[in-house]
């Protein structure tokens, strides 16, 4: 189909409003949402959409977030040339595009974490069996400290010195998911606020407008 602005508009907003970007790129959440998106679009009446797949809508924000920004990158290299301000489309654009790079970096720090908290659990296992196979081999070499005696209290030290150190290992996991939960939460509030600045900035281009519309009124009347 061809993409007029109004188009754009729609569908960027859209976009905000299904939180697009808060699911993982290539989960079928994040899939089920783009479907969801066209199915949405292509029932509207005016204007008018005819998208045949929900690619369609993926591809034109591609396209979209991709010429938005190389032209930020080269008015940025520009030199003497100031920004002009942004229209609705270029603000959508932008925020959609800080929101899909935050959940990118959250996804990226959270993939950290969950590595940590593995290689401290595959250290503790190790000195687990380092600790078993010690036992085993000073059992053979001394058949009788099998059977009890100073062997047997060392053995219960190996055990207390393990669950000691499970449990310093679960805690570590627990505060680790803790403090993703955290981060999450505020990653979310971040969104939130970052929507209402953004209606907040179009409502008061909207009523910057409305005011030149009633100043042009008022000089055509001769009422000013």
């Amino acid at each position: 189909m061809e993409w007029s602005e109004e188009h754009d508009i729609i569908l960027l907003r859209e976009m905000i409003s299904r939180e697009i970007f808060s699911f993982k790129k290539g989960s079928p959440d994040r899939g089920k949402t783009w479907e969801s998106i066209q199915e949405f679009l292509n029932q509207m009446e005016n204007p008018k959409f005819h998208i045949k797949e929900k690619r369609g809508v993926r591809d034109r924000w591609n396209i979209l977030q991709g010429k938005f920004l190389k032209r930020m990158r080269e008015e940025e290299a520009a030199s003497g040339i100031e920004c002009e301000e942004l229209s609705e489309k270029d603000t959508l654009i932008e925020e959609l595009s800080e929101r899909e790079r935050s959940f990118q970096v959250k996804e990226k720090n959270t993939a950290k974490d969950k590595e940590a908290a593995e290689s401290v659990r595959r250290k503790a296992m190790e000195r687990m069996k380092d600790s078993k196979r010690k036992t085993s081999q000073d059992s053979e070499l001394d058949p009788g400290l099998a059977a009890g005696g100073k062997k047997s209290r060392k053995t219960a030290t190996e055990v207390v010195d393990f669950l000691k150190e499970k449990a310093k290992c679960e805690q570590t996991q627990r505060q680790q998911e803790m403090e993703l939960r955290r981060k999450e939460l505020e990653e979310n509030a971040k969104q939130q606020r970052g929507v209402l600045e953004l209606m907040q900035r179009q409502s008061e281009a909207q009523q910057q407008i409305n005011q030149a519309l009633l100043v042009l009124i008022q000089k055509a009347f001769g009422t000013v």
